[in-house]
């Protein structure tokens, strides 16, 4: 053993320099290793907690996705739903206005815009006046309160009844206004023309009940052998017979409006209807100091199928009428035709004078029920209860035929009476 070499002080010394330079280099490495552990373990945590936000982010996104999709639904069935509640609006025969707490008109269906003439027209109407009246409450008893009692008042031309009523939330709080709007134009007429009627029949019959009285008591106070006094007589059968006109006019009227007006259907001759109406009326128009004249041309023979005692009240209308609104010394003219119209063949009877005529303002009405014009003689209107023509003009659309009218305010009027020729029977010679 004490033969092996013995290593020198600078072998050592080189020898443990290595050892320290691999023993820095493996700490660097170690270190450089164990870092790098570190920071993997690092990522891995951070990487687990980002994959364990983001699949809470994901839990999240799920959730407000389906809450979206939810909120979507519920948007897509409320669409649904007021699309359904405005068609329904839209198809009532009442007025729907809709507003909110300020008064701004949040819907309005089609109905309440014909009766308001449009949207713009809100303000400047009877509505708006009625909304500022009611704009101070600020409370709602219910979820629907009714303020005040519903109107009736002026708009568009028409009469509307309206009721303002307030909406109300949880809190009873005034939250917005309807209004609903029912059109009564044809009731308050209706109630008018009852009222009118009623006073206006009272006054009509008045006169020829009066002048029956007088000729009654007159008569009957004439001794037993006395001779018979023709005038009284004459007066009181023209009053008896303005009644039992009167009551067969209201007769009519009442079948028209139950659907049970009807006319025989008898071979009439067009001829001989005019001349029975002017040989019994001829006399009396004539009293007054007004000419009857007649002219009937090719009308031997022709016929129509129909009423012959309602035609020749409706032609004695026309001609009492005539001669009715013509002034002493005026005339009333009756003139007849066949002319062929419209792929038919018609006798046209017209009734033409020269009084006081019709105003612009009357002629589209005169033909209504119960319809009476101011006249233009100076008395307020004109006498009779104003269902004589709109009778006549049934009469003769009954028979298939029409009424038609022409005239000029102080210049005259003509009436012609058109009625289906049914045949026309030739003469013997």
């Amino acid at each position: 053993m004490n033969d092996l070499p013995r290593a020198s002080n600078g072998e050592v010394n080189a020898d443990l320099a290595d050892v320290h330079r691999f023993g820095a280099a493996s700490e660097s490495l170690f270190r450089r290793l164990y870092r790098g552990l570190s920071r993997r373990q690092q990522l891995e945590h951070e990487l687990r907690e980002q994959r364990q936000v983001a699949q809470r982010h994901t839990a999240e996104n799920a959730t407000l996705r389906r809450r979206f999709e939810q909120l979507e639904s519920e948007h897509r069935q409320r669409g649904d739903e007021l699309d359904r509640l405005t068609k329904v609006l839209s198809s009532l025969d009442e007025g729907i206005i809709v507003q909110d707490v300020n008064g701004k008109v949040t819907m309005m269906n089609q109905a309440a815009q014909d009766m308001l003439g449009g949207k713009r027209a809100f303000w400047d109407s009877a509505l708006g006046t009625l909304f500022e009246h009611y704009r101070a409450v600020q409370e709602a008893a219910s979820e629907l309160t009714p303020l005040g009692e519903s109107e009736e008042m002026p708009l568009n031309n028409r009469i509307v009844r309206a009721q303002l009523i307030a909406i109300g939330d949880e809190a009873n709080r005034r939250i917005g206004t309807v209004i609903i709007l029912r059109d009564v134009t044809h009731d308050a007429l209706a109630l008018r023309l009852k009222d009118g009627f009623v006073t206006h029949i009272a006054r009509e019959m008045e006169r020829p009940v009066d002048v029956i009285k007088l000729a009654s008591e007159l008569l009957s106070g004439q001794p037993e052998d006395a001779a018979v006094n023709q005038r009284l007589l004459d007066k009181l059968l023209r009053n008896v017979e303005i009644l039992d006109q009167l009551a067969l006019e209201l007769l009519d009227i009442s079948r028209m409006n139950a659907g049970a007006f009807d006319v025989q259907r008898e071979q009439v001759g067009v001829e001989n209807v005019i001349w029975a109406v002017v040989n019994g009326i001829e006399s009396d128009i004539k009293s007054r100091g007004i000419d009857l004249l007649v002219m009937t041309r090719a009308l031997s023979g022709v016929e129509a199928r129909g009423d012959d005692t309602r035609l020749q009240w409706a032609l004695g209308h026309l001609i009492r009428n005539g001669a009715l609104f013509s002034k002493e010394g005026g005339y009333v003219a009756v003139a007849a035709r066949v002319e062929p119209r419209n792929a038919k063949t018609y006798a046209l009877i017209s009734v033409s004078d020269n009084g006081v005529g019709i105003s612009q303002e009357d002629l589209p009405h005169i033909f209504e029920r119960f319809y009476r014009g101011r006249a233009s003689h100076g008395s307020d209107s004109a006498p009779g209860l104003g269902q004589g023509l709109y009778v006549a003009r049934a009469i003769c659309q009954a028979h298939g035929g029409f009424l038609n009218v022409e005239s000029r305010l102080n210049i005259g009027s003509i009436f012609t009476m058109g009625l289906p020729v049914h045949e026309v029977v030739a003469e013997v010679a």
